[in-house]
């Protein structure tokens, strides 16, 4: 089967985000022959401004499937490929503000357009209200292992006599929600040998340390799908406090030393801050991780059962 990858290409220019990535690299695994396209430019106009290249290569290609990841890569697989004896499977990787206009779009192109899509949590499957398939990201637990404490701290430079809490995503992004973070940080009642610590732009290698070397990772996001950073965590049995968005109630269900935050006020983070912190030990999330088959390889059988439906449909 040959698949080509449709995603933006914005993050380094001609780089696809580090989960996109993961997925391509888990089918490739599979036997699986993937072509990737990357998508440089911002809104309508700049990713359409590939349209006849992303056309020329589905000529060249003939591929079976063509799954474009964010609903604008989607919007163009589908333009590209009319006419074309190819199948488009889109993934949405978040949830949607109610009734927007953006929503409306996207459900019609579920509804007339796409032959399969999948979505990253049950919150955005209810606000498709259609047939889609729920399938988180899946974590390489390969590349996130257990690393012992003490030396994981030492790998990248933390004071073995301090506790940290991570927030791993850089604090610029408004939807990431620092100033949350940080709000609560300053309320914490014991946070004399306690250090909040942004972690961006590091290699896998290293966010695997942080997170193994880490007391607490703290995630105040406004929005998400089915957050990569939580399930990698878990993966490095790193205690957990997060805001209520996407599936994290369901990841983390059950898993002592993780915590999901009923609201967005400083006062209840801090305070789960302090139990976070007052757990002190590592958690089983890898043992959740596994059970609730969250892995690379069975993400990638889930997304390969899916491009053989959407083969086969109307056939």
């Amino acid at each position: 089967m040959k698949v080509i990858f449709v995603a933006s290409g914005n993050k380094a220019v001609g780089t696809v985000s580090s989960f996109v990535r993961t997925q391509f690299e888990s089918l490739e695994k599979e036997g699986l022959d993937m072509v990737l396209f990357p998508v440089v430019g911002h809104g309508l106009s700049g990713y359409f401004k590939h349209f006849w290249s992303l056309r020329q290569l589905i000529r060249n290609e003939k591929p079976d499937v063509v799954h474009a990841h964010y609903s604008v890569c989607g919007y163009l697989a589908s333009f590209a490929s009319l006419g074309l004896k190819t199948k488009v499977v889109v993934s949405i990787l978040g949830s949607f503000p109610s009734m927007t206009r953006k929503l409306r779009t996207v459900r019609f192109f579920v509804d007339h357009v796409w032959d399969a899509v999948i979505v990253k949590s049950e919150r955005t499957k209810n606000q498709l209200g259609r047939d889609v398939a729920v399938i988180p990201n899946g974590v390489d637990i390969e590349k996130f292992k257990i690393v012992e404490k003490e030396d994981a701290k030492r790998s990248v430079g933390l004071d073995a006599a301090k506790r940290y809490v991570i927030f791993v995503s850089n604090p610029e992004r408004k939807e990431k929600n620092f100033g949350l973070a940080e709000e609560a940080f300053e309320m914490l009642n014991e946070k004399k040998d306690v250090v909040l610590l942004p972690v961006f732009d590091k290699s896998h290698d290293e966010v695997v340390k942080y997170m193994c070397g880490a007391d607490v990772l703290l995630m105040t996001s406004l929005k998400e799908g089915s957050p990569n950073v939580i399930k990698e965590a878990m993966a490095c049995n790193c205690p957990i406090i997060v805001t209520d968005v996407g599936d994290v109630r369901w990841v983390t269900a059950g898993v002592e030393g993780t915590f999901v935050a009923d609201t967005y006020e400083p006062n209840e983070i801090a305070d789960l801050l302090g139990k976070a912190l007052d757990y002190g030990k590592r958690t089983k999330g890898r043992e959740q991780i596994l059970r609730l088959g969250l892995t690379t390889e069975k993400v990638a059988q889930r997304i390969q059962d899916i491009y053989l439906k959407a083969i086969n449909k109307h056939e």
